[in-house]
């Protein structure tokens, strides 16, 4: 997943908004568009979505 997708989901028409939303600081998000979602938060956003947010599976190992 990338930061856009989490834009989409949780309806954010840009990063202050979606920091907001997610309680994790624009910085992060600037962060997460240059290097990606780390692993472990790809999966917690999928978990609080019930799937709907897919974590890249290569980042997870599987």
């Amino acid at each position: 997943m990338n930061v856009q997708q989490l834009r989409d989901h949780f309806k954010a028409r840009n990063n202050l908004e979606l920091a907001k939303k997610i309680q994790y600081a624009r910085s992060t998000l600037t962060l997460w568009e240059q290097n990606g979602i780390p692993p472990k938060t790809q999966a917690y956003f999928q978990v609080i979505s019930n799937g709907k947010l897919k974590a890249d599976s290569l980042a997870l190992g599987t």
